[in-house]
């Protein structure tokens, strides 16, 4: 994995600005390396039928919280329980938003073990609360979910998170979903689906974006990969992780690619 602790190699050229790291672990040591307090990490959800091999939620668990769990304490994961008080509606909610996201089974078991990693390593993990009333709001009169008012609800719960945060001297705060929410800056369209650009104006360099991006996840969507960077996809390899700064305080990290 290499020494995630090594001074960062040089910016290399005449491709877009980047640097080169041995593996993803390294890189975001490098981040850290700035100390800041929120971090705002942003991954592309995994959906049945994806590319096989592990997740960017169990690499993140099993190879990145142990870089960030010594200077971290607390992780806001972007998801939620069911209140068995709520009713059939909420359930019913929970239900229709992962058959349509299309996340795999095994994304709850992955869930379960990052929460488990984070207390053995004695990070305080957080879910997203959702009342009744508020569940209540997430369909229309025909049955259907309302995503624009679920994206706005998760969005302003990990904003609450990054505000606390950063009004709490001593918080250091990892917040983990998806790669839309903690953007500095938001693609047109996307402003209110994002807690990261509010977080950086308040917090300055406080807080930090860094999205995680597997290649194999990214390569051909149009929506995620952006000219920038798009080149860079073609550096990564299994012993290599590109790191890519699209701004002040916005890092882009392509992952090593999985073996096969």
């Amino acid at each position: 994995m290499g020494d995630p602790t090594a001074a960062a190699p040089p910016i290399t050229a005449p491709l877009p600005a980047h640097r080169v790291f041995p593996s993803a672990a390294a890189a975001v040591a490098f981040v850290l390396e700035a100390r800041p307090r929120i971090i705002g990490i942003g991954e592309v959800h995994a959906t049945t039928g994806g590319p096989a091999g592990p997740t960017t939620l169990a690499r993140f668990t099993n190879t990145l919280l142990p870089v960030l769990a010594p200077t971290t304490s607390d992780l806001v994961i972007e998801t939620w329980r069911v209140d068995g008080t709520c009713g059939e509606q909420a359930e019913q909610v929970v239900a229709q938003v992962e058959t349509e996201t299309k996340r795999p089974e095994a994304t709850k078991s992955e869930l379960v073990l990052l929460v488990e990693a984070a207390v053995a390593l004695q990070v305080r993990p957080h879910d997203l609360a959702i009342s009744c009333a508020e569940y209540a709001t997430l369909s229309d009169p025909g049955g259907e979910i309302a995503y624009d008012r679920l994206l706005r609800l998760l969005t302003g719960k990990l904003g609450d998170y990054a505000q606390r945060g950063l009004d709490t001297p001593d918080a250091t705060i990892v917040l983990y979903g998806g790669a839309v929410h903690n953007d500095v800056f938001p693609k047109e369209g996307l402003v209110d689906y994002s807690y990261g650009a509010a977080a950086r104006a308040k917090g300055g360099e406080a807080y930090v974006e860094l999205d995680l991006y597997a290649p194999e996840l990214v390569r051909g969507n149009a929506t995620l990969v952006e000219p920038a960077w798009a080149p860079l996809l073609d550096l990564t390899g299994p012993d290599r992780a590109l790191l890519y700064e699209r701004g002040p305080g916005s890092w882009v990290l392509l992952l090593e690619t999985l073996p096969g």
